[in-house]
């Protein structure tokens, strides 16, 4: 079977050009109004018997409609089918239920009709992508230098979304040296942090988040540098996860090495009272129950936590080395409690980390601390002082595995990305 798509002002116009192309054996597989007009597939040399099938019509009922009949719809000008839907007989009775014998027949029908529509959807994706091909290589060949700056920034790993926010913000550069100074500058003046005095001030913390992302190292790294400026009898650790093996066990090994106390929590209710009890201590630090953003328990587990929001600073722990879709996901489903900001870990970790920073950029999440490694507390870095710190460590990243961008990943993303002012 041959199938092409006919764009046309009306069917007329459109008809006339299918009996052109191919002839007065032509099918029409479906026709439809769009913005541009009327759009009908065609097709030639077409298995009747399966559009029969497909189309529970019976065999002396006529089909997509043939050959002289396009004479006939181009004299009337109309368009009586839906969209997506074949152009059969006016006078055709709905379709009974079919049978549970018939289904067997329909279902392998059905599997044709998907692998045509799936051919015709990757044709549609290799002309688009042609398509976005061609205006790339335009822009590049017209604005070099702004090109040369997506390309830098792609290779951070930055979202499209975020390159084009920086590249308009970007004053029109001359030298080829800036290509890299100047964006990554802009860079970190969007990226926002949390201006914290959590390691002077204290507070009650709880640190929330999925899985495996370093909440518990976290706490004690920010539970030591506390512990460096006041006594450890003004710390005090809450282990209210009860669901990972050990996890209380944990916390206690680490907060032994600064001599605080840690309290374990089975319930929400035992959590309120034992922070009332802790209501006199400079600092609290709550070791929340990791759960995936796709748990389907986190809506209730994150509105509990939320009745003790009038009292607690809750800071989302986000893994560096997460995918982007992830994160978003994760900062999407997390902030049903009031955030204060967040704390980037696994930043050491992380194969590029413009995934990160485009998550953090597009929901305005503050950052508060950035971590990179295992060691207490040294590996514990306050984000409003360590902007340009991060977007080295992105140069560092990329330096080590090696990143690079084809041209083609750079048509696919960023063709529809303004060219002009750089």
């Amino acid at each position: 079977m041959k199938i092409k798509r006919y764009l046309d002002k009306d069917m007329r116009n459109v008809l006339r050009r299918v009996r052109e192309d191919q002839g007065p054996d032509a099918v029409i597989l479906s026709n439809r109004r769009v913005e541009d007009g009327i759009e009908v597939i065609a097709a030639i040399d077409y298995d009747d018997a399966m559009i029969r099938q497909a189309l529970g019509v019976p065999p002396d009922v006529a089909t997509p409609t043939s050959g002289d009949a396009l004479s006939k719809i181009a004299e009337d000008d109309v368009v009586t089918a839906k969209p997506e839907t074949a152009v059969v007989s006016a006078d055709i009775a709905p379709a009974p239920i079919p049978r549970l014998d018939e289904i067997a027949v329909a279902t392998g029908n059905e599997i044709a009709i998907r692998e045509m529509q799936s051919e015709m959807s990757s044709m549609r994706g290799l002309l688009e992508t042609q398509l976005s091909g061609l205006v790339w290589k335009d822009g590049s060949r017209r604005f070099p230098m702004r090109a040369q700056v997506l390309r830098n920034m792609a290779r951070l790993g930055l979202a499209p979304d975020i390159a084009n926010m920086l590249i308009n913000r970007l004053e029109p550069m001359q030298d080829i040296k800036n290509l890299w100074s100047t964006p990554l500058a802009e860079l970190a003046k969007m990226l926002p942090v949390a201006d914290t005095n959590l390691l002077q001030d204290g507070g009650t913390i709880a640190l929330i988040g999925p899985t495996g992302v370093g909440k518990t190292t976290t706490i004690a790294k920010i539970a030591a540098h506390f512990a460096m400026q006041y006594w450890a009898d003004d710390i005090a650790l809450i282990s209210a996860d009860s669901y990972r093996i050990g996890a209380t066990e944990h916390l206690t090994a680490l907060a032994n090495i600064i001599g605080a106390k840690v309290y374990a929590v089975d319930s929400f209710d035992e959590l309120s009272e034992t922070l009332h009890q802790l209501r006199n201590k400079k600092l609290v630090l709550i070791d929340t129950e990791g759960r995936s953003q796709r748990d389907r328990d986190l809506s209730s587990q994150l509105a509990a936590y939320g009745r003790n929001s009038e009292r607690v600073r809750f800071f989302l722990t986000l893994s560096a080395a997460t995918q982007e879709a992830a994160l978003d996901e994760t900062v999407r489903e997390f902030s049903r409690v009031p955030l204060e900001g967040c704390i980037v870990t696994k930043i050491d970790e992380a194969a590029q980390l413009g995934c990160v920073i485009s998550t953090l950029i597009r929901n305005d999440l503050p950052a508060a601390f950035f971590t990179d490694g295992q060691r207490i507390p040294d590996d514990l870095h306050a984000a409003a002082r360590k902007k340009l710190w991060l977007v080295n460590q992105a140069i560092e990243c990329i330096e080590s595995s090696r990143a690079t961008i084809d041209e083609r990943t750079m048509a696919e993303n960023y063709s529809q990305l303004s060219m002009a002012s750089v």
